[in-house]
């Protein structure tokens, strides 16, 4: 019966192989799958002389793998899947963004800004006013499309990212399972192979969500495998720890386990890494570099454009858009220290006087319309959480810069007397004193001269007012300044001096209380035209700043905007500015294409070598199996031979 046995033990090696080759032939292409090998070791069925004969059997069924290897393609996979994920968000902004020349956003800009060109060769075309306040509404309408598209994408990226981390837990209920049965298999002795592959498949998985870090000790076999992601267990031998998404006050995408109190808003690999960087780094900075943007374009329009009139001229009431409750420190853009100088004029008599209103960042908005309110002609309120000034009867107001006809001090002994023009072309607010040198009648007697000083005492200018001047002419006291000198008497040290107005909202409050302000809004989100320069845009752009209402100043200082380095946009011009916007969009595209082709490449070469060892070759599997019915036939043949002996053997008897 010895012999039987040892044919016995060959047929049943051979059928267990070919059942290993026919498993691994049908799982050629399942993935996550090793390729199986059977172990097999002599059996001894009885001795001859001390000498053991006998057959075989498979002792073991092993996995072909490198557990090494394998931690590494989990390690790069989640590293993978973070960049590829960037990059696919990138891209798709990098799309909306559009060409940096002439589409979008940047040909709006440009428009808005040749159409204010168009309009200084002439101010008082209602068309081209028209056609100017149109393009600002386009430039804030591509605005509010890539905000509103920025947010669209971000509130897109904060679901994948809760998606992701239920996904993460079910993935780690679904191992803690795996190695469940792994145990309960091999304690009746059974084989893991199977279940081994499933489980690695779901550790792969888990990896492209996010950076995992697996205890190299228990990897593959039946033990609990110990996972741990962001620094905290997730699977471990009796539980599993739940991930939790939060986000933080600042938007920020934070990540922890339920219940710990520990969040962390850096990235933490894989694609769940891949929302938190894109939430947290790319679509931040990239909303903030819009929003600077706007808050500059907006605010240096709305500075300009707040200090102008319009065709309909000075205003007999304003109201400004809502603000914050606290103080004006707080509003966006914030409001320093400084004040703004209200013009009020009254109608009968064109007489013009000029108000200092003192901004202090603490004041609230009922503190400064009750400033307002304590101006003479005017009064203030606050309706709807919005600042409304309005002129008594017979006056009207503004806040052109525009010179005031009397000077602002007078010091004059003579009977001559000055009046004052233009609109001051200077950088900075100033009080210039302007005194006689020689005395005698103006325009007859020779050596009169006005000598004018700055604020330092240093001469900048010396105008004639004796013999050659005509009493009655315009002086040009440079810097966009006139006077005119009547005949008379001036004595040697008279003196008057001019208040010069660069800018009569040094605080900046005017704008920020949205003022006769152009535009609306302080981020890409919310920019708009205002509604009542929409509706008259003919009649409400402020193109002037000068007395008569019919300069074209206001719409030379907006094409300067455009022109100039804004250091709120870091000394760039708003073009340039914008064009590094999108331009670090392309790079870094580029730079995570780069990161994208280099981890494939790492990626293909570690599965590659995970193929030699643990893939399945068919062409090598279809030998094994030639050779396997050769070995099953000729243990059949043993097995006929024995039956033959045995037969044989019987008939002697």
């Amino acid at each position: 019966m010895g012999s039987y046995g040892i044919g016995l033990s060959g047929l049943r090696v051979a059928q267990g192989m070919i059942d290993l080759v026919s498993t691994n032939i049908a799982n050629a292409n399942t993935e996550g799958y090793h390729r199986q090998e059977a172990v097999v070791d002599p059996v001894v069925l009885r001795r001859y002389g001390g000498v053991g004969i006998g057959g075989a059997e498979i002792s073991s069924v092993r996995r072909s793998i490198n557990n090494l290897l394998e931690m590494e393609i989990t390690r790069q996979q989640g590293n993978l899947s973070q960049a590829s994920e960037e990059l696919s968000v990138l891209q798709t902004i990098e799309a909306a963004f559009g060409d940096v020349g002439t589409g979008g956003l940047a040909g709006a800009i440009d428009h808005f800004f040749t159409s204010l060109t168009e309009l200084s060769s002439d101010p008082k075309n209602e068309a081209m006013r028209v056609q100017a306040v149109w393009a600002g509404d386009a430039v804030a309408g591509e605005f509010r499309n890539i905000g509103r598209f920025l947010e669209d994408v971000e509130n897109q990226v904060r679901m994948q990212a809760e998606e992701n981390v239920r996904k993460f837990n079910s993935l780690c209920y679904e191992i803690n399972d795996f190695t469940k049965q792994m145990v309960s298999v091999s304690i009746r002795g059974g084989s893991n192979n199977i279940l081994s592959d499933k489980r690695d498949q779901a550790v792969r998985e888990l990896a492209e969500l996010a950076d995992i870090q697996i205890n190299s000790d228990s990897y593959g076999s039946a033990k609990s495998l110990s996972i741990s992601a962001s620094g905290a267990p997730v699977v471990s031998t009796s539980a599993v720890m739940e991930l939790e998404i939060v986000r933080d006050g600042d938007g920020k995408l934070g990540i922890g386990t339920k219940d710990a109190g520990v969040w962390r808003t850096t990235p933490c690999g894989g694609e769940i890494g891949a929302m938190m960087s894109i939430n947290n780094d790319i679509l931040g900075s990239l909303r903030g570099r819009l929003d600077t943007l706007v808050e500059q374009i907006a605010g240096a329009v709305n500075g300009v454009h707040t200090q102008g009139v319009g065709a309909l001229g000075s205003f007999t009431e304003l109201t400004g858009v809502p603000v914050g409750s606290g103080g004006c420190g707080q509003w966006s853009p914030p409001v320093q220290a400084g004040s703004i100088y209200v013009r009020i004029t009254e109608e009968s008599s064109g007489a013009a006087t000029r108000s200092e209103i003192v901004v202090d960042p603490t004041d609230t908005l009922s503190d400064m319309a009750a400033k307002i309110d304590a101006v003479a002609g005017l009064s203030a309120s606050v309706v709807n959480s919005a600042l409304k000034i309005e002129s008594d009867a017979g006056f009207k107001f503004d806040f052109l810069p525009a010179l005031l006809a009397d000077p602002h001090t007078s010091a004059i002994t003579g009977d001559a007397t000055v009046e004052l023009a233009g609109v001051y072309s200077g950088a900075a607010n100033q009080i210039y004193t302007c005194r006689v040198v020689g005395s005698g009648q103006v325009g007859v007697d020779a050596g009169m001269t006005i000598e004018i000083r700055d604020e330092a005492a240093q001469l900048v200018e010396t105008v004639n007012i004796g013999q050659g001047y005509a009493a009655g002419d315009r002086l040009d006291l440079g810097l966009g300044m006139t006077a005119t000198i009547t005949a008379g008497q001036l004595n040697d040290g008279d003196e008057f001096t001019i208040q010069a107005l660069a800018d009569t909202d040094t605080a900046g409050f005017l704008a920020a209380a949205g003022v006769n302000s152009f535009f609306t809004g302080s981020t890409a989100a919310n920019i708009y035209v205002r509604q009542d320069v929409l509706a008259e845009p003919g009649k409400r752009f402020a193109c002037s700043s000068g007395a008569e209402m019919t300069d074209k100043t206001n719409i030379e200082q907006m094409i300067a905007i455009g022109q100039d380095m804004l250091a709120g946009l870091g000394d760039m011009s708003i073009r340039d500015y914008y064009r590094g916007i999108v331009t670090g969009v392309g790079q870094s595209v580029v730079v995570r294409e780069a990161r994208v082709d280099s981890l494939e490449s790492v990626m293909l070469q570690l599965n590659s070598q995970r193929d030699d060892i643990s893939g399945v070759d068919l062409n090598e599997e279809t030998a094994k199996l030639i050779s396997l019915e050769r070995m099953y036939q000729g243990m059949a043949r043993v097995i006929a031979a024995q039956d033959k002996a045995m037969g044989a053997l019987m008939d002697l008897l």
